[in-house]
Order: structure tokens, then C-alpha cells, then sequence
């Protein structure tokens, strides 16, 4: 009888953790954590996440010494849209011979929704634009951390991905 009143406690265990997630496997909504997805070549974008994916990309032509601009768009995916009540916020990593020109309250490399950097351009679908200026020619790498959320009818998904857009400077 012991064996029967273990294997019904272990049952009930289980069936309290499946529904303490939401129906993609991932808890309901409740902080932020990092997404272990493929990134690159591996997925075929710049990064992506369950219910997601962001591309990044280097704005028309950057000259030495202007102000240049990349834009990182999210794509939400399947029956999941933009979190129109979330801070979206890209903060990106110190570049040696670039100077960010992000005016958020968080300094010159943040950008954010607060600061009018990130617009939503669809139901599925928003950028962030982050401008940036480099006094060195040649190829550079914009990286960063990208926080942003998408939500599906039953849940919100928290994520933090790291980014990594590749950018000219002539």
C-alpha cells in the first residue's frame, strides 16, 4: 500500500508542475530569464527564442565620424504578438572606437521604449533603433542585450537575448 500512496504523491507532483507552466513549456510570465535558443546561421536570424525571432541590421550607408543607425526587429511567431505594456530595452556592450547615442536615463549605450527607440509596427512585429557613431573605419559588431516580451492569449514570455549585429563603417 505504501508504493501505491508514493507513485499517487509523485502523480500529483507532476500534474501541479505541468500546470504551473504556460502552454509552451515555460513559466507563466513571472521574470525575466535567458533564452538558450539557436543563435545566427543556426536559426537562420540574429537570434531566436521560443515564440520569436529578431533580425538585425545595419541602416544604409556609416561613414566614419556620423551618426549611424542599426535597427533590431522582433518578430513574434505563431499566436503570439507584441507586449504592448512592456519596457522593451537593448542595452549594448562598449565597442572600442564606437560611441553610443542612446538617451535613455540608463546612459548612452540604453535604448529603450522610454526613449522612444523601440516602435511597434505591427501586431507581430517591432524595432529597436539604436544609433551609434564609430571614429574607426572597417567592420564592427553592435552587441547587446535585448530585453522584450510577446505574449500568446494564455501567457507572456519575458526573454533576454543576446544580439549581435554586424556593422560597415567606410
Amino acid at each position: 500500500m505504501r508504493s501505491a500512496g508514493a507513485a499517487v504523491g509523485v502523480l500529483l507532483a507532476l500534474g501541479l508542475l505541468v500546470t504551473g507552466c504556460g502552454k509552451d513549456g515555460h513559466a507563466s510570465g513571472h521574470g525575466d530569464r535567458a533564452v538558450t535558443a539557436p543563435q545566427g546561421a543556426e536559426c537562420g536570424h540574429t537570434a531566436c527564442g521560443s515564440n520569436f525571432f529578431v533580425d538585425g541590421a545595419q541602416v544604409g550607408d556609416c561613414p566614419a565620424g556620423a551618426n549611424c543607425t542599426a535597427k533590431l526587429t522582433l518578430v513574434a511567431t505563431g499566436d503570439f504578438h507584441i507586449n504592448d505594456q512592456y519596457p522593451y530595452k537593448f542595452k549594448a556592450d562598449d565597442v572600442a572606437g564606437v560611441t553610443f547615442r542612446g538617451t535613455d536615463h540608463g546612459g548612452p549605450n540604453v535604448f529603450s521604449k522610454d526613449a522612444d527607440d523601440w516602435h511597434k509596427t505591427g501586431a507581430q512585429s517591432g524595432v529597436m533603433t539604436v544609433t551609434f557613431q564609430s571614429t574607426d573605419k572597417g567592420s564592427k559588431s553592435i552587441s547587446g542585450n535585448f530585453k522584450l516580451s510577446v505574449c500568446s492569449a494564455q501567457n507572456c514570455q519575458l526573454e533576454q537575448q543576446t544580439v549581435t549585429v554586424p556593422v560597415a563603417v567606410r
